[in-house]
């Protein structure tokens, strides 16, 4: 096993899963080569209370990992295990490590402990030192084709239909996949979803605010943030391709409830804009995997689709 493990890849395909996976094995009670994923430590592996586990995240609301939990990690895996003959230690994300916390973690890297493996989690790997990237093995983890959520979704007892749908919605993602699962939470972005694709400049301000701040606000960390806003940018993102099929004289096939406003939509916007529109919300699902700031890119977006339900307002005024 490497000392040093780097899982790489969008948000929500697995890697933090993946990553727990492979601490339970190395910290089974049978070593890695007999995991059983049921015995005493891998069950606290589970509970997040194994004693030579360590996972270190930013604190909600904050933005990035600093030198001081760096070397704090550090310290502690220098130390004996106390629990069985490893210990493991999962940062996420690591992107967000400040440049001095990955030369502060770089040491480590360089003169591991031998009990001890390091797991890196990344969406935006360009973010990370090269120094730190080279001294790990890379596992990159891609975003999952709509079949693969379908029948995962199938799997787990949802109808084909509405499988089908939140699969597409789902950006290829599995946890985005379960969250829609939740009618309440899918209602809520499509209702989003929909107040941004009607648009004002008078509601830019308003929708961005809810965009940025997301549900339950004081619960969420800046993280949690971004992969909702990247979801419900994913919701956006359907009903503009769909309007871009029925500009196009071909018919709306994801939100098949939502015929009329999109139809209307696409009459009112047309083809180019709703292809300027379909760009400005595709970059933005980009960026916010690169960690931009969630508000600017929601305030962008938001205005964005206020300009062009204004353009084509005055067209029709004209007209």
């Amino acid at each position: 096993m490497p000392h040093a493990l780097l899982f790489s890849g969008p948000a929500g395909v697995g890697k933090a899963t993946a990553a727990r996976e492979v601490a339970k094995a190395l910290l089974c009670a049978g070593g890695p080569a007999a995991y059983c994923g049921s015995c005493g430590p891998c069950r606290r592996v589970d509970a997040g209370t194994h004693s030579d586990l360590y996972i270190l995240a930013p604190q909600a609301q904050k933005a990035s990992i600093t030198v001081e939990e760096i070397r704090d990690i550090s310290r502690r895996l220098y130390e004996s295990p106390m629990e069985g003959s490893r210990k493991a230690a999962i940062i996420d994300p690591a992107d967000l490590m400040t440049v001095g916390a990955q030369n502060a973690l770089l040491k480590t890297l360089e003169e591991p402990p031998d009990d001890t493996t390091i797991i890196l989690i990344a969406e935006n790997t360009d973010a990370l030192l090269p120094t730190v990237r080279s001294r790990c093995r890379r596992v990159d983890f891609r975003r999952l084709a709509v079949e693969e959520v379908e029948d995962f979704l199938a799997s787990q007892g949802v109808d084909k239909e509405n499988a089908r749908q939140i699969a597409v919605l789902s950006d290829g993602s599995f946890g985005a996949a379960l969250e829609l699962v939740d009618g309440t939470v899918a209602v809520s972005r499509r209702e989003l979803a929909g107040a941004v694709m009607r648009a004002t400049r008078k509601d830019v301000s308003a929708l961005t605010e809810r965009i940025a701040s997301g549900d339950k606000p004081a619960r969420k960390s800046l993280k949690d943030k971004r992969q909702e806003t990247r979801a419900l940018l994913a919701v956006l993102e359907s009903f503009v391709v769909d309007a871009m099929r029925v500009a196009a004289r071909s018919d709306v096939r994801t939100n098949t409830d939502m015929v009329a406003e999109i139809s209307s939509f696409a009459e009112a916007v047309g083809l180019d804009a709703l292809s300027a529109l379909e760009k400005e919300v595709s970059d933005g699902i980009i960026v916010l995997g690169q960690y931009a700031d969630v508000r600017l890119v929601a305030m962008r977006i938001v205005g964005a689709f206020a300009a062009a339900n204004e353009s084509a307002n005055t067209q029709i005024e004209a007209s």
